[in-house]
């Protein structure tokens, strides 16, 4: 009996031992879980140290040194010489004023501004239309101007009546139309004599009396503009483009800076020092204006003056000595007090001219018939031209004259259309505060205020394309903006939803795409009735957004498992497995515990 019963028992422990190591090798197998998210895998890039590709080298090679022949050392030595020699020689004279020539200055360069335009439009509405407008000179522009007069003290009482007759009518369009015009007024004699800006509208008579102010002693033209860049400088309210300095002088002039500065130049039988007109003479022999041109004779007082280094300045109407002046014999190497007080008025007058409009007018005075190099001057610096004060006035109150056109193609690609709406209710001007609406002359073409403004509408295509020109029979003020405005149609918008296009009101964002015209031009004609240079306008944009078309909610599914797909399946097999084993291992237990009863039973038997 002992002996079936060890036997049971050693059956049951392998059977124990082999459930146990399959439980073990079936835990193992760890289970998939799958979902129907993407993985993204990051790629991290290598070290290029790492790599198995060669490293690209460069080869450095040295060329390898040679001795000079005989005849190659004496060719270099003899031009190391010569160049030494030329080195020393140009130092000599570069230090030496007498053969110092100088660089010859610029001529006076007149600031050029683009004229002031502007180009708007609406945003699309739910027709798909948009509002353009075309001003001249530009919507959002400040109707603001700065004039600055800077006047010789001896200053005709002619001229005088001129300015303020100019004055008087700019006067007359300040009150009509509401416009700032801000006018200053320097008088100069040793010193720049100002009291700022005083409102044309309303301070007419201050302006007046300022002009008529009656000053003596000395001429200081550099002191005169450099007040003038000083006020116009600081006026920072008024577009640098709407700025006007009027320069009216004989050009005689012989002290300059701020503070009266001059230089003493002894006089030919050397018993006088002074700073004054007839030192012109004294060191040119006669008072003719420079044999050489004004360009190459400033650049020569502006290389002495360097040269010189402030030595002989000297604070005018102070006592010469003997060591703060020109003496009569070296007076050819030396620059003068006429000479760098005509050197600063031209560098003064040049910085004006390259920010604002500026004119130089020679007054008419006894002193410039005996000293014909300053009116001569003067001319200089207006390169040529000679002004008045009713072309002054044109320039200041006119934008561009009579005959002036832009030329405006409507907005076509092969993605977008725009079509202009040809209809004289789709069109509208406004000059100033005063708008008329359109007139139909003639098919295609309309005409406003009784004809000082036209607009000829062509119909086009993709070859030909689709534009209008809109012409001014009259001069457009700088004080009363004229505006076109016109509408265009979108005549093939998207229907897919999103968002096309981007919104640029002006066209000063430079977006690309849905521009309500392909271009625009302007083709100026100036107040002396010439044309002017083509000038483009900004182009505008628009959007609009197509929306999705809401959808139903729908319920979820809610996942099975795939019985066909047996590694989706594979974690819940194991675990099924598992539980299988314990059954298997309990079922035993209990066949075993029946079966010692049995033999337990027999026994006692």
């Amino acid at each position: 009996m002992k002996k079936y019963v060890k036997l049971f028992f050693t059956l049951m422990v392998c059977f124990t031992l082999s459930f146990s190591l399959y439980s073990v090798v079936s835990a193992q197998e760890k289970p998939t879980v799958t979902d129907d998210s993407e993985t993204v895998v990051e790629e991290i890039p290598g070290d290029p140290t790492l790599t198995d590709e060669p490293e690209e080298t460069t080869e450095i090679t040295t060329s390898e040194k040679t001795e000079p022949s005989t005849e190659e050392t004496t060719a270099l030595s003899e031009e190391e010489n010569n160049n030494e020699e030329e080195a020393t020689t140009e130092e000599e004279e570069s230090s030496d004023p007498k053969t110092n020539t100088g660089t010859p200055v610029p001529g006076i360069g007149n600031v050029k501004y683009a004229i002031s335009k502007s180009k708007t439009a609406t945003q699309l509405d739910e027709n798909f239309e948009t509002k353009v407008t075309l001003s001249l000179p530009a919507g959002e522009e400040k109707l603001a101007t700065d004039i600055v007069f800077v006047l010789d003290k001896s200053t005709s009482a002619e001229i005088e009546a001129q300015a303020l007759n100019m004055l008087t009518d700019l006067q007359n369009t300040a009150q009509t139309t509401g416009a700032d015009i801000n006018v200053g007024v320097v008088i100069f004699n040793q010193q720049a004599n100002t009291t700022g800006f005083h409102d044309l509208a309303t301070e007419y008579s201050v302006i007046e009396s300022e002009i008529k102010r009656d000053i003596s002693s000395g001429t200081n033209t550099h002191a005169g503009l450099l007040a003038a860049e000083q006020m116009l400088s600081g006026d920072t309210a008024v577009a640098d483009s709407r700025k006007y300095m009027i320069f009216v002088s004989d050009g005689i002039t012989y002290m300059y800076n701020e503070t009266p500065t001059a230089i003493g130049l002894e006089n030919a039988d050397k018993t006088n020092v002074f700073a004054g007109p007839d030192n012109w003479a004294t060191k040119y022999g006669s008072n003719a204006a420079p044999s050489e041109g004004w360009n190459q004779y400033l650049g020569n007082v502006a290389a002495q003056y360097e040269a010189d280094g402030g030595a002989y300045e000297h604070a005018y109407g102070v006592a010469y000595d003997t060591n703060t002046y020109i003496s009569y014999d070296e007076k050819a190497d030396h620059a003068m007090s006429v000479d760098v007080a005509l050197l600063k008025t031209y560098q003064t007058y040049q910085v004006l001219a390259s920010k604002y409009h500026c004119y130089a007018m020679t007054a008419g005075t006894s002193s410039g018939g005996e000293y014909t190099w300053g009116p001569n001057f003067m001319n200089f610096l207006a390169n040529g031209e000679t002004y008045s004060f009713d072309s002054i006035k044109n320039d200041i109150y006119y934008l561009v004259d009579a005959g002036s056109t832009v030329t405006d193609y409507i907005g076509y690609t092969e993605d977008y259309n725009f079509d202009f709406i040809n209809d004289a209710e789709a069109l509208s001007l406004k000059v100033g505060d005063q708008t008329y609406q359109a007139v139909e002359t003639a098919e295609n073409t309309y005409s406003f205020a009784e004809g000082n403004y036209v607009v000829a509408y062509e119909p086009g295509d993709m070859a030909n394309g689709e534009m209008f020109t809109l012409t001014t029979n009259v001069p457009i003020s700088q004080f009363e903006p004229v505006q076109l405005t016109y509408t265009l149609k979108l005549t093939n918008p998207k229907t897919e939803p999103g968002t096309y296009g981007q919104y640029d009101a002006n066209g000063s964002l430079g977006y690309d795409g849905l521009y309500t015209n392909n271009s625009a031009t302007l083709y100026p004609v100036d107040t002396n009735g010439q044309p002017g240079a083509a000038e483009e306008f900004a182009k505008p944009t628009v959007s609009y957004t197509v929306e999705e078309e809401p959808k139903e909610p729908t319920k979820p599914e809610e996942e099975k498992p795939d019985k066909k797909d047996p590694e989706k399946n594979k974690g819940a097999d194991t675990a099924t497995q598992t539980n299988m084993g314990l059954m298997l291992s309990l079922a035993s237990m209990a066949i075993s515990g029946a079966f010692i009863l049995v033999i337990l039973q027999k026994k006692r038997a």
